[in-house]
């Protein structure tokens, strides 16, 4: 049963790291025109919370088993 709940938690870090990505790629496309301050913040903090998740399906990975 804990498994289950890990390969859920898996598929909704995976989720979640497409959707900040498809971001990612969209915000950077956009700061070519807006160069403020605050859009390289907005970006920034995007790219550094993609990466905790990165992180975590990494961890997750490790935790069922699933890393080579």
């Amino acid at each position: 049963m804990a498994n289950l709940t890990k390969n859920k938690n898996l598929r909704k870090l995976k989720v979640h790291h497409d959707y900040l990505n498809k971001k990612v790629t969209e915000l950077t496309k956009d700061r070519k025109k807006d160069r403020s301050s605050e859009s390289k913040t907005v970006l920034m903090t995007l790219k550094k919370t993609k990466l905790a998740i990165k992180d975590a399906i990494a961890s997750t990975k490790a935790k069922l088993g699933l890393t080579k």
